[in-house]
């Protein structure tokens, strides 16, 4: 095989012999990165079991490599539930101090890596990517070149699980480098927090796509003027760039985009795991029984807590309030679906219910005055 759509391909035909797109479509999960948030993943597994949505492959990235390689790897999601609510803090936070003493700023990381390897090997399956029970993939970033690799790919599947998934979720200056063949890999989040871009080079008919980078939309992030705080929001900063360009270019009727309202979490927050699991499952049930893409797919269950009829999501509601508005025309800029119009002392709205709408939020979160306003999301 010569490139990843033929491997996915080929591992299709073979768990869903004699198939057809029109039974079920081929469908693609990608789990994001986000840290701590990632634990939401977990409840959009458990809600896609309840709605009997099933998936062939898994893209991850940072933590969505973490809970995709559980998955994959044929976790049963009350094992993975498990092993991710008994998750604490000391178990992959351990400071370099002797390194600190001895070397300073010539420390490669602030936190030990053998402590967090040590808390993956324990929870991941132990074995290389020909062993999973369904494909999967991971990136990470190499840092010599700037460029990512996707683990699991031809060529680069000569890996352990534990060493992929620690890449993918090293984030620099927090824990070393993976070395590997003279090249060092780091944290895959750092350029692509939600690959949906390599998801489509699978060629699948659906694309399930988990996107955990914080919205000031849904909540503004509680942000401390330290040190660490200010490196962390740094971190999402970039990440909510990045990713609203994924969504800009990559957002469209094949994809299933689900949003988790988990924003008021940070990054490292141990203690609030179950919480993030059922904004993870809320929000994906939401989502899929009522997109376009998946909500044919659902199949006919009583869900606790879902109203009905389901709201469909096919619109995003765009709102600005004049009072605020201050004509600066960001909205206009950053907007790729021509929404709003800034050419005169105020903005206007073009598109109220904006059914092209990749729901970046990139309009919001760059609005000076907090103006604009989305609703249906």
């Amino acid at each position: 095989m010569s490139n990843p759509r033929d491997l996915f391909q080929t591992a299709y035909a073979l768990r869903h012999p004699g198939q057809r797109t029109q039974h079920r479509p081929r469908t693609v999960l990608v789990l994001g990165g986000g840290g701590m948030r990632g634990m939401a993943h977990v409840g959009i597994l458990r809600a896609m079991r309840t709605l009997g949505i099933e998936y062939d492959a898994i893209v991850g990235t940072s933590i969505g490599s973490l809970v995709g390689a559980m998955a994959a790897g044929g976790y049963s999601i009350e094992k993975i539930e498990q092993l991710v609510g008994s998750v604490q803090k000391g178990d992959y936070f351990r400071l370099n101090f002797v390194k600190f003493l001895l070397k300073g700023t010539r420390t490669r990381s602030m936190y030990r890596g053998d402590t967090f390897r040590d808390s993956l090997r324990r929870v991941l399956p132990d074995t290389d990517f020909a062993g999973m029970k369904i494909p999967f993939y991971c990136n990470a970033v190499r840092l010599e070149t700037g460029g990512t690799v996707f683990w699991g790919t031809p060529g680069l599947d000569d890996i352990s699980i534990l060493d992929a998934v620690y890449s993918s979720c090293a984030l620099p200056g927090i824990f070393e480098p993976l070395e590997k063949d003279g090249f060092s890999y780091m944290d895959g989040g750092m350029v692509d927090s939600v690959p949906i871009r390599f998801a489509k080079t699978l060629n699948p008919d659906l694309i399930i796509a988990v996107d955990l980078s914080l919205k000031g939309t849904f909540k503004a992030p509680d942000y401390k003027n330290k040190m660490l705080s200010t490196l962390y929001r740094t971190f999402e900063i970039v990440e909510e760039v990045l990713v609203e360009q994924t969504l800009h270019m990559h957002v469209d009727y094949r994809v299933a985009l689900i949003q988790p309202k988990v924003s008021h979490t940070s990054r490292f927050d141990f203690d609030k795991v179950g919480e993030v699991v059922q904004a993870g499952e809320e929000e994906a049930i939401r989502v899929l029984t009522s997109h376009s893409a998946t909500r044919d797919l659902v199949k006919p269950v009583i869900v606790e807590g879902l109203a009905c009829p389901v709201t469909p999501r096919d619109f995003v509601s765009v709102r600005i309030d004049a009072t605020r508005c201050i004509g600066c025309g960001m909205c206009e800029v950053v907007c790729e679906t021509d929404a709003f119009w800034a050419h005169g002392e105020k903005a206007t709205v073009r598109k109220l219910s904006n059914y092209e709408c990749t729901r970046d939020h990139a309009c919001a979160r760059n609005c000076p005055t907090d103006a604009i306003s989305l609703g249906n999301l």
